[in-house]
């Protein structure tokens, strides 16, 4: 052997001539690899004027006089460079990171404070990675914090996942015992769900979010609990938007309210108008409509409005001292897709038929209609009272017997 096993020194050979060279190129080399220290390891190309002994871990597409010398410790000695090559489990300090590197075989890596993780395979945390999960983790609490904007940061913290195809299942699970109870994410599409389980094998979709409308479905809804108030209510604070509670179903559907309480008390459906806004609230006006009951019918095509229940509020200038109001019904009459008043009620004129037209008052006088002669209907069928506003004797009650109008002494109507 002519040189030393581990770093390469020459051997003084019995029979060699000027044993000192042999003796000086291995000190040199001593001089070199012992507590190595580099300037830098990411140098292509060596400094312009070295120090005697300068030293340089050679970084990535080296040129000049470094060229094909990638990774190898260059030292400037006696005026030029040598280059040795790193044994596996060879220390070089950094001076300009503050950093020590040990050499694997193929790279050198940070040893100690901050060793650089990236593209890991497998990563356990108190567990060991596999192939179906090469991120695992087995531990009792997490923290994820942002940086803040004194520490370089934006104060700000967004944890993103990402699928390749709206196809795609991206979710989180939540499990029980290894037995899955709930999921939320994108499941199979790119709307937000979430599903619930009992064992892990039955999942039922609990609430979808629609990714163009932001329209909710849900399976149910319960507010409250056996010890404690429930109280839903939705707000939209968006002028000239509109919100709905749509119910659909293939069989029956309802709105059931129940009142378990000691006194005579009941369950209450309020409907309230106010003009203005959520933030600046107005009185209603005259005319206003307070609210609606709504039956609507399909055409094949479309849902039409068959019947109508309306509240209105007719006060001249409404205030906390004058609510005057009505109730209006309004249905659809035969061959028509749209429904017209028939009947109203109110405090001034009563019960009234087809408009303002009062059958019963107030004061619980009934009223019939009045026709003059010559304006009378026709007489069928029988049964049917008016009031002869111009009779040939007096202004009088009129029934009809199914052919002629007659008074109440049997004569015809003239």
């Amino acid at each position: 052997m002519e040189e030393t096993a581990n770093l390469s020194l020459p051997y003084i050979m019995p029979s060699q001539a000027q044993k000192h060279v042999t003796h000086n190129e291995a000190l040199r080399m001593l001089d070199a690899i012992v507590q190595l220290s580099v300037v830098d390891r990411d140098r292509a190309s060596p400094p312009a004027e070295p120090s005697d002994g300068q030293r340089h871990i050679v970084g990535d597409d080296a040129v000049d006089a470094w060229e094909g010398r990638e990774s190898q410790v260059a030292a400037w000695q006696d005026g030029g460079w040598t280059f040795l090559s790193p044994r596996t489990g060879w220390l070089a300090w950094v001076a300009g990171e503050q950093a020590l590197l040990a050499w694997d075989g193929s790279t050198w890596l940070s040893v100690g404070a901050q060793p650089m993780a990236d593209s890991l395979e497998m990563l356990g945390v108190g567990t060991m990675a596999d192939a179906e999960n090469p991120f695992a983790a087995r531990l009792n609490a997490a923290l994820w914090t942002a940086r803040y904007d004194a520490e370089g940061g934006n104060g700000d913290l967004r944890y993103v996942l990402n699928k390749e195809m709206p196809a795609g299942m991206l979710s989180v699970t939540m499990q029980t015992g290894w037995s899955g109870r709930a999921e939320i994410g994108l499941l199979g599409d790119d709307h937000l769900g979430i599903k619930v389980s009992p064992d892990g094998e039955t999942w039922t979709q609990a609430m979808r979010v629609d990714a163009a409308s932001g329209n909710m479905r849900v399976k149910s809804i319960s507010v409250g609990t056996d010890s404690a108030d429930g109280h839903f209510m939705t707000l939209l604070d968006d002028t000239g938007a509109n919100m709905l509670v749509d119910l659909y179903a293939n069989g029956n559907t309802g709105l059931r309210s129940t009142r378990y309480s000691d006194n005579a008390n009941g369950p209450i459906q309020a409907m309230r108008k106010a003009r203005g806004t959520l933030a600046a609230p107005a009185a209603v006006q005259s005319g206003d409509l307070m609210g609606s009951v709504i039956f609507n019918y399909y055409t094949g095509a479309t849902f039409n409005t068959s019947a109508r229940i309306d509240g209105r509020c007719v006060a001249s200038s409404p205030s906390g001292g004058d609510g005057e109001s009505r109730i209006e019904f309004a249905v659809a009459p035969a061959s028509s897709g749209a429904a017209s008043e028939i009947m109203r009620l109110d405090h001034a004129a009563g019960l009234s038929m087809f408009g303002a037209n009062p059958v019963i008052d107030a004061n619980r006088h009934h009223r019939l209609r009045p026709y003059t002669v010559a304006g009378l209907p026709s007489a069928s069928p029988a049964g049917q009272l008016v009031y002869v506003s111009n009779g040939s004797a007096n202004r009088r009650l009129a029934v009809s017997d199914g052919s002629s109008w007659r008074f109440p002494d049997g004569a015809v109507v003239s």
